[in-house]
């Protein structure tokens, strides 16, 4: 039973900024004029749009506050944490929809969070980017003393709803989404901040099927609130701490971002967590949880080898095998999308060889006269760079100088091809010997497409030759 009278009601509807006068005498006369039941005046106004069922409610219990926030009305809550509530909200002066998080009132003794807040709340007003949901405004409300942030309103639903409906996506599908998540994480890493709480409820897609990153630069806040209440059912921070445990990597390592969106990428593909799903925070932080995660399997997923090794690529467990960047991800990603719509990845495409040599004359004349030849080069003196780059992001073609790099650059060129072969993915390699060398070309792989050139003669015609020799071949 309602606990104010049509009058006051009518009164605090204007006053609270809720209707204009001229909606209040319409939504009346359609009511029955003066003397409408204030039950039907509410139903009016709640079918004309007006009035919401959470404005109406909080009204008729006589409520004077949460309403408006920061100017901006609050018109029904979409979802309530431990750190506070989310509100789909619109700012009467331009009716855009907006939401709004309110944070609870139990964090507003707490000047540590609250300085948090309003310090990660700046750090993402600042990041600009389609695939991040943007912050508008941060701030504290005068009347009610209460911290908010007003974020951009995404009209959809987040990853983990959606997969709550339809289990897997398609690949076309999830690598459409993997592209857009990546994109924001790129962006937002060249302005110096990381995740730090990837997981499906963190992934917002719209009803034109854009992905959206949400929290940046207030995960970890918001994760420190939810595991001293202990009611967030995916606390990533714990599986992150594990993994970062478990590697001997500081806070805050990009790479770890990159490995638990390979894991929300897993789980489109297949409906299932890659981590074995627990509450325990003990066993989120064993090694062994992530030593164990199943591979992907062929057969449940129609997909290029190139899917397959960018899955295992962002979830190595060795951070030095993941990609190191979100812009080296972002390229596979994209390599990937090609394959699948079966377009040649290398059709017109710049060739990409990597040179292992030691000798510091020598480096920058192959440098330029192979990008003169047409070659995207990347260079090492130390040849283990060379397999470092080839399991973050693959490239076309192996050059290693033995007889600048010795023992070492034999080794490298041996495991980077059996590493090529194990991954199906194509990669040539040429070994240059010196003269006393010449025997070691016994010890390296007898494959079609390698090839070893001795000492002296090897010019840089003989080399570009037989790249492009090997380069066809493949």
């Amino acid at each position: 039973m309602s606990d104010i009278d049509t009058a006051t009601f009518c009164d605090r509807v204007v006053k609270f900024g809720l209707v204009t006068p001229d909606q209040l005498v319409e939504a009346r006369e359609e009511a029955g004029g003066r003397n409408a039941e204030l039950q039907t005046l509410v139903r009016t106004l709640e079918r004309k749009g007006w009035l919401t069922t959470y404005q109406s409610t909080k009204l008729l219990k006589g409520d004077r506050d949460g309403f408006v926030l920061g100017g901006y009305r609050l018109l029904y809550m979409i979802s309530a944490g431990s750190f506070g509530r989310v509100f789909r909200s619109d700012d009467p002066r331009s009716g855009r929809v907006v939401a709004v998080k309110v944070l609870r009132r139990r964090w507003m003794e707490d000047k540590q969070k609250i300085e948090a807040f309003l310090r990660e709340g700046r750090v993402g007003v600042t990041l600009k980017h389609p695939n991040i949901v943007e912050i508008l405004d941060v701030g504290q409300d005068p009347p009610t003393k209460q911290y908010y942030m007003v974020m951009e309103f995404v009209e959809g639903g987040n990853l983990r709803e959606i997969l709550k409906i339809r289990k897997t996506l398609a690949v076309p599908e999830a690598l459409r989404i993997l592209e857009d998540a990546t994109a924001g994480l790129t962006y937002a890493y060249s302005r110096g901040v990381t995740h730090r709480d990837i997981k499906l409820t963190n992934l917002l897609i719209s009803s034109q099927g854009q992905a959206k990153l949400v929290d940046f630069g207030l995960a970890q806040l918001f994760a420190s609130m939810s595991r001293e209440q202990g009611d967030d059912p995916v606390d990533r921070t714990v599986d992150y701490a594990g993994l970062e445990k478990a590697t001997g990597v500081k806070t805050g390592d990009i790479r770890s971002d990159i490995y638990f969106l390979g894991c929300v990428f897993y789980e489109m593909l297949t409906g299932r967590p890659p981590l074995n799903p627990t509450k325990d925070k003990n066993q989120r932080m064993q090694k062994r949880r992530f030593q164990d995660v199943e591979p992907l399997r062929p057969e449940e997923i129609q997909a290029p080898p190139s899917l397959f090794l960018m899955v295992e690529t962002m979830m190595a467990l060795d951070p030095h095998r993941r990609y190191q960047t979100p812009s080296q991800l972002l390229d596979a990603v994209r390599h990937v999308r090609r394959d699948l719509e079966g377009k040649d990845a290398k059709s017109g495409a710049t060739p990409s060889v990597f040179v292992a040599e030691a000798d510091e004359r020598l480096q920058g004349a192959l440098r330029e006269k192979l990008k003169g030849l047409g070659y995207r080069v990347f260079l090492a003196a130390d040849p283990a760079r060379a397999l470092d780059r080839f399991l973050q992001q693959p490239y076309d073609a192996l050059v290693v100088d033995m007889a600048s790099t010795g023992e070492d650059g034999l080794a490298i060129f041996s495991q980077v091809l059996d590493e090529a072969k194990r991954k199906h993915v194509p990669c040539v390699g040429i070994a240059i010997l010196a003269q006393e060398q010449s025997d070691w070309a016994a010890r390296l792989p007898q494959e079609p497409n390698t090839a070893v050139l001795v000492q002296p003669g090897v010019t840089l015609k003989a080399l570009h030759h037989k790249l492009t020799e090997l380069l066809k071949a493949e």
